[in-house]
């Protein structure tokens, strides 16, 4: 079967942060704070600043980590500019964290490979809980 590409394709990771500890004996916990911000870089491409802290106040963790990542997009021409800010929101930020959980997993080098998966995450509640805040 052809595959369609989609009408957001990635054209740049950057990451200001990414601070990762692993501890092989410690236990496997999924504590997560997510914070994110969206706009429109200079040349035109979309942008979503993600920021993730995981298991940083947790007492004995496998993994602690702590990063902020830039990952800008480029939205097909043909997309209705009504419908830019959803597709970013809902499709960039499963993205985004699709990508940081691939560099965690890669960077992670004495945790058992089952162990280093960071969990998915709903990420409606949060855009939901984002837009209620910057209506106020």
């Amino acid at each position: 079967m052809k595959a369609m590409l989609s009408p957001l394709q990635v054209k740049d990771v950057r990451f200001k942060k990414l601070k990762l500890e692993e501890n092989p004996q410690g236990i496997k916990k999924d504590i997560l704070d997510i914070d994110f911000e969206i706009g429109v870089a200079e040349n035109g491409w979309y942008a979503i600043l993600f920021k993730l802290k995981y298991n940083l106040r947790a007492k004995n963790p496998l993994i602690k980590a702590d990063l902020e990542v830039v990952v800008f997009f480029e939205i097909d021409k043909g997309v209705p500019e009504d419908k830019k800010e959803k597709l970013l929101l809902i499709n960039g930020l499963v993205i985004t964290y699709g990508l940081i959980r691939g560099v965690i997993y890669q960077m992670c080098s004495v945790i058992p490979p089952s162990q280093r998966i960071l969990p998915s995450v709903n990420f409606l509640p949060l855009i939901k809980e984002k837009l209620k805040k910057e209506d106020e």
